[in-house]
């Protein structure tokens, strides 16, 4: 697979269909890769050209500035954008699914010219503390891992291990889709880089105010954390069954969205709604061809 040479990162990434083709771009959550689109891309229209890129730190998209090594948002968002430059993409439609919907987020507030149209998937764009307040228990229990990460005990345990906490999101975010023993091990392989476990570790530190951003994104996240309108029109799927992300905050963000946001919520599925859903995903792509 190819790698773009990136400002601060090489990028793999799948590139399929004509060059001339609607660009569409797609891009993997935690912990997963990019084949956990294979389905939705069984489901779209011939003629597209479709780019999934792997996120820094899984397969061989790696950090190669050492003053960019970071995982928060401002850097996915950077990582993408720079990849649309680089290959010189015109306006796409964006995909993204948990880390990635922030990351497709993000980008459609910076560079809201280079999409035009936005897919996410499973987490919701907003200041969670100002629409629906500070985080209930039930919240916060499916959750624990983040808090986890932020104690050096869990970090460490992590970095040790970081196979038994990626074993133990697909079991549980997603109860009713079991991965093959092949399906599991591909995303072993993508996640079992000497990098992955110091991203995750950062994006949550991050996320939660324990860890201090990049220097050289500090610009781009402090746009970010002002939570700026996305003019970009955009459909947020939610699985209804999701294991760690609730519908709370997709509900209340609608004035977030310049562009119009529709929300669709999916019973009976969980947080890999691309895999468990892949029809739900693909018409909404459609929308925006």
């Amino acid at each position: 697979m190819p790698i773009a040479h990136t400002r601060f990162t090489d990028v793999e990434y799948l590139d399929e269909g004509p060059r001339t083709g609607t660009p569409v771009v797609m891009v993997h959550g935690f912990p997963d890769h990019p084949g956990t689109w294979d389905g939705v891309v069984s489901l779209l229209p011939n003629g597209l050209r479709i780019i999934r890129p792997f996120l820094r730190g899984v397969g061989r998209s790696r950090v190669v500035a050492p003053e960019a090594r970071s995982a928060q948002v401002a850097a996915l968002a950077t990582d993408v954008l720079d990849l649309l430059r680089e290959l010189a993409l015109g306006p796409v439609v964006l995909v993204g699914h948990d880390w990635s919907a922030r990351a497709a987020h993000a980008v459609a507030a910076l560079a809201p010219e280079a999409v035009s149209g936005l897919v996410t998937v499973a987490t919701a764009y907003g200041p969670s503390s100002l629409l629906h307040g500070q985080e209930s228990l039930d919240e916060v229990s499916v959750a624990w891992y983040r808090y986890w990460l932020c104690t050096q005990a869990g970090a460490d345990a992590f970095r040790h291990d970081p196979e038994a906490l990626v074993r133990w999101a697909w079991e549980h975010w997603s109860p009713a889709i079991t991965l093959s023993d092949e399906e599991l091990a591909q995303v072993l392989r993508a996640v079992g880089t000497d990098d992955f476990a110091d991203h995750v570790i950062h994006y949550y530190r991050h996320g939660t105010g324990e860890a201090p951003g990049a220097a050289v994104y500090a610009e781009t996240q402090e746009f970010l954390d002002g939570w700026p309108r996305i003019p970009t029109p955009t459909t947020f799927l939610h699985g209804m069954d999701d294991g760690c992300e609730t519908p709370t905050l997709a509900r209340a963000n609608a004035p977030y969205f310049a562009g119009g946001r529709r929300l669709i919520e999916v019973d009976e599925t969980g947080h890999f709604l691309q895999r468990e859903n892949p029809q739900a995903v693909a018409d909404a792509i459609s929308q925006y061809l």
